[in-house]
């Protein structure tokens, strides 16, 4: 005969720490409000250009280095819109909390990103047509 199953359960193996550690509580907050911050800025500055705009015509002796002005903004504006965009993916992915923040931060930066490529296009297209 065999012998009865003990009322027991059997003893369990205790968990082994492997693996990453989980991040501290409030990495995730951290993140997801500077990604917006700096998301936010190229909103700002795009409200501010045309201003700058206005005095670079009126100072510059050559019409050429409005071009450059131009292009480093844009440059600038897609590099901080980049940075916000990565801030804002590992904000959403580290916490589940912040995802509103986060989710803002990338859907600014995404816009930034989208117009600063498409400016690039349209006057490069522009400018070897005419």
């Amino acid at each position: 005969m065999s012998e009865p199953v003990p009322p027991y359960p059997p003893q369990q193996q205790p968990g082994y720490p492997y693996g990453t550690p989980p991040a501290p509580a409030g990495a995730g907050r951290g993140l997801a409000i500077t990604a917006v911050i700096i998301a936010a800025v190229p909103v700002l500055l795009g409200g501010i250009w045309p201003m700058i705009t206005i005095q670079l015509y009126r100072m510059a002796s050559d019409p050429a280095l409005l071009g450059i002005a131009n292009g480093f903004s844009a440059v600038f504006t897609c590099a901080l819109a980049l940075v916000a965009l990565i801030l804002g993916l590992v904000a959403v992915k580290r916490d589940a909390a912040v995802r509103l923040l986060g989710g803002i931060a990338i859907g600014l930066a995404a816009a930034t990103v989208v117009g600063t490529v498409l400016g690039f296009l349209s006057s490069t297209i522009a400018s070897g047509l005419f």
